[in-house]
């Protein structure tokens, strides 16, 4: 690398720290004179289950109740057990979490660039142009700084795609072995890592055989552990929420919107990068290299996963690419920076600078990203505003009811995390009962099962603090709970709660 292009990759860094900087500060909001900081509603179901492992209760939903596996995150989750573990109040234990994702994602930006260079040592644009659109990229950023594994899962299988190629030049036992780690530590943060791990290990067999036993041996066996884990742990060999999600629901109906939110969400992030890269592909004979294929195959098997189950939770507030597909974007933003390259080679006689890859590759995000990014600048982060509403509504039933008070939501992040009460998960992350059951309503992912007859009709919370579309007619029927005028429900006869109290816009 030139000294020029090693300070531009040193400025890409620095700009890229400040910038998570600021979006992770923007994030912070007030509580009478407090700061606090929150993650996104799911990541704060790991943090809940993380605290209760941390204080000695296990990786339980409600302390005292039976394990569940309400996550799909295992190795993350056991990181958010240990930064439990240190003294951090309340307030800033997100902003902890927050700011090692923004590490993760410096990390990751100096990994795809060792990647594009050992794929091209003579490459003048690729590695920075792809080093820009990665350190920007809207899912990439968000996902990781918002507190979900996406960054952690980016790394280690990049950081396994990186070992992978160097292993089919020169397998020495070192590389052997970080290899196997990543590919382990990649299946532990989400056991569907499994389908990019399938392809690397793929390569790695056509390539060289031999060096491909141990990372088969070391994932296959870490993969049987895991789900014997689950298994003797939880109770079963997959999380509660593959239960929710897929059980009961016809393939047909996930694969129609999963198809659906593939075109309306993440066609614009893709679309142009894989067109250009299909154009390489195809003009020039060198670019069909083994290496090419593997880059496109960890991008299409994602988009494959995504469609099968049906997409993601939050496309439309996003207006980008969801979690899964966001998974495959490396492979597809390397391969498409690579193209680039070779397309550059051939067209280009004034030879520009390194400076020409960094513009390019900010001409790319506004393509792939500009939007999104566009609404928080305006906005804020999505889904911020009733993030900071589910905070100020968990403390304040906390500061409203007794410890022994039980109550029910559909968001089950912020508002049992904050409140640290028993807590009924309405939608069945955390309830095998209603993951298994039969569906309610059309599918969508992770909110189309309820059973409002079992979960409040049989186990009577205390309190039902959210409200779900189709809550309020079942509960105009219900004669057992009191409406406040904040569209809290209350149950009349609980000696527990504070009616008042929970009226209080601000705990």
């Amino acid at each position: 690398m030139s000294l020029r292009r090693e300070n531009l990759t040193i400025a890409l860094l620095a700009a890229a720290g400040v910038f998570y900087l600021i979006f992770i500060l923007r994030t912070s909001f007030n509580i009478n004179g407090q700061p606090f900081f929150t993650l996104v509603d799911d990541a704060m179901i790991s943090m809940r289950y993380a605290r209760n492992l941390a204080q000695g209760y296990g990786l339980v939903w409600n302390i005292g109740q039976p394990p569940v596996e309400g996550f799909t995150n295992l190795g993350w989750t056991l990181l958010l057990t240990i930064i439990h573990l240190l003294p951090i109040s309340q307030p800033y234990i997100s902003l902890v979490v927050m700011l090692i994702g923004a590490a993760i994602l410096l990390a990751n930006i100096l990994v795809v660039i060792q990647i594009t260079n050992f794929l091209k040592p003579t490459a003048r644009y690729a590695p920075l142009i792809a080093a820009t659109i990665t350190a920007f990229y809207f899912p990439f950023v968000f996902w990781t700084l918002r507190g979900l594994e996406v960054g952690a899962l980016f790394l280690t299988l990049n950081l396994a795609l990186l070992f992978s190629l160097r292993l089919t030049l020169d397998p020495k036992p070192a590389t052997v072995f970080w290899l196997s780690l990543c590919l382990c530590i990649s299946l532990l943060i989400r056991l569907d890592a499994f389908l990019q791990i399938g392809i690397l290990l793929a390569y790695i067999f056509i390539k060289k055989p031999r060096a491909a036993v141990l990372p088969f041996i070391s994932s296959i066996l870490f993969l049987i552990a895991t789900l014997v884990f689950q298994r003797f742990y939880f109770g079963d060999f997959f999380p509660n929420t593959y239960y929710l999600k897929v059980s009961g629901v016809p393939l047909t109906e996930r694969v129609w919107l999963g198809l659906t939110v593939l075109i309306d969400y993440a066609s614009r992030d893709f679309l142009m990068p894989l067109l250009f890269s299909i154009l390489a592909w195809v003009v020039y004979k060198d670019f069909r290299s083994r290496e090419m294929f593997i880059l496109l195959s960890l991008f299409i098997v994602q988009i494959l996963y995504s469609v099968w189950v049906g997409g993601d939770y939050a496309e439309d507030a996003l207006d980008s690419a969801n979690r899964f597909t966001a998974q495959g974007m490396t492979g597809l933003i390397i391969l498409f920076c690579l193209a680039l390259e070779r397309f550059l080679e051939n067209v280009n006689t004034s030879q520009p600078g390194p400076v020409f890859a960094i513009v390019v590759g900010i001409g790319v995000l506004v393509v792939m990203s500009g939007e999104p990014w566009e609404k928080w600048m305006i906005n804020n982060a999505p889904m911020h505003r009733t993030d900071i509403q589910r905070v100020q509504l968990g403390l304040r039933i906390q500061s409203s009811t007794d410890p022994s008070a039980v109550i029910a939501v559909h968001a089950a992040g912020q508002i049992p995390y904050f409140s640290q009460r028993t807590t009924i998960d309405l939608l069945g992350k955390s309830d095998p009962l209603i993951a298994k059951g039969p569906p309610a309503a059309t599918f969508m992912p992770g909110h189309n099962k309820w059973n409002y007859e079992y979960s409040i009709g049989v186990l009577k919370p205390d309190v039902i603090a959210d409200n779900f579309f189709k809550l309020r007619s079942f509960m105009e029927t219900n004669t057992d709970y009191q409406r406040l005028p904040n569209g809290i429900y209350v149950r009349k006869d609980s000696t527990l709660v504070d009616f008042a109290g929970l009226q209080v816009e601000h705990p």
